[in-house]
């Protein structure tokens, strides 16, 4: 057996559907912010194409998938990046970015190297150190902290660390804080992994979920035209409400992506091709993304007004569909005011849950009904240290 598994570990948001689970046991009824898993229901024209789909017999699909859905996100990336691509070269599909990302470090990293770091800027989502271990990678974890904007300075990092650094992940708009970044920050980034010529790996899932303006992708296209050393991962999940479909891609650096092609058969994590059919729709349609961002905004609007009220204090940036909320003074740690949440039956995930820095903050996924979040909007009013 694998030692990891014997460590005493478990993934964060397994133990927060647990407690749900026991409460739920209880009969009581939690009103759930923990996981970012949209509630809100595919949209009908997905739905229909996924159904449209379904052939009579089923046949194995392909690792690079069917053309037309590469063609589809080459114009998606078209269209909100001004990127233009190769479907053919630049683009693979994965089965959503967790697993694209978790097995990507078994392709991109060689364990008996002495150059297998990979560095995590923290809090930071789980998977990224995951992957790194189970890759037989070392993790690097850089602490981010609301002083910085959550964003780390590429000048501030070591060299020595960066000189046994193989891979680099970057994630913004930033989950857990929904901190940004400007593309003169992600030019930086770039340059600074072809100096020290390790890869950079971006992690995009959110890069639609924006309440203002646009945000960039580190394959700025006026920066970066040759994408070396750069990939970029992207998801059906939170632009669509399409988490339970496993649906994303990854873009970038065409030899890159051909290890990825190259290894992905061993594993057999190539997506169905009724799913393929449900995705290209979800990326040929930009409407519905709008529509879906409206929600998460009037849910923002509530949770806000309610924390200004209670004079507690949104750390976060403005983007993504998360609220980082600091632990209001006498409250304890971060898994203490979740407890304190919880017997008001709201659940949200400790910081302390997500990595070093997550400690004093904890997330709330704006992932529920509206009625749901002024009900908890509500409930919070009667909290008390």
């Amino acid at each position: 057996m694998n030692p990891l598994l014997e460590q005493e570990r478990e993934y964060p948001f397994a133990r927060l559907l647990e407690i749900k689970r026991r409460r739920q046991d209880q009969g009581r009824t939690v009103l759930d912010f923990g996981q970012g898993d949209p509630r809100d229901p595919t949209p009908a024209f997905i739905r229909r194409a996924l159904a449209d789909a379904v052939p009579e017999v089923s046949s194995y699909p392909t690792v690079k998938g069917k053309r037309q859905l590469r063609v589809s996100i080459a114009g998606y990336l078209k269209r909100r990046f001004a990127l233009d691509v190769d479907p053919d070269r630049h683009i693979l599909p994965v089965t959503g970015t967790k697993e694209g990302i978790f097995t990507s470090h078994l392709a991109l990293l060689d364990p008996r190297a002495t150059r297998r770091g990979v560095v995590v800027f923290e809090p930071a989502y789980p998977v990224y150190v995951e992957g790194t271990r189970y890759a037989g990678g070392t993790v690097h974890a850089v602490t981010l902290t609301r002083q910085i904007g959550f964003r780390p300075d590429p000048e501030s990092l070591g060299r020595e660390m960066l000189a046994r650094t193989a891979l680099m992940w970057i994630n913004y708009p930033h989950n857990p804080t929904g901190a940004e970044v400007d593309a003169a920050w992600y030019a930086r980034m770039r340059d600074l992994a072809r100096e020290h010529d390790f890869v950079l790996a971006s992690d995009e899932c959110y890069a639609d979920l924006c309440f203002g303006a646009p945000h960039p992708s580190v394959l700025v296209p006026e920066e970066a035209p040759d994408f070396e050393g750069v990939l970029a991962f992207h998801s059906c999940s939170k632009r669509s409400c399409m988490t339970g479909f496993r649906s994303g891609f990854v873009v970038g650096d065409p030899n890159l992506i051909a290890a990825l092609a190259k290894f992905r058969p061993s594993v057999g994590v190539a997506t169905p091709a009724f799913v393929q059919d449900a995705a290209t729709a979800a990326w040929d349609d930009d409407t519905h993304v709008h529509e879906i961002l409206d929600r998460y905004r009037t849910r923002r609007a509530c949770f806000l007004e309610a924390f200004e009220r209670l004079g507690w204090h949104h750390d976060g940036g403005d983007a993504t569909f998360y609220l980082w909320l600091r632990v209001p003074e006498g409250f304890g740690d971060s898994i203490r005011f979740a407890e304190r949440l919880l017997e008001e039956d709201i659940l949200v995930t400790p910081g302390a849950f997500l990595g070093a820095g997550g400690e004093g903050h904890v997330r709330f996924a704006l992932v529920s009904t509206e009625d749901d979040s002024r009900d908890a909007a509500a409930r919070l009013q009667r909290i008390q240290p």
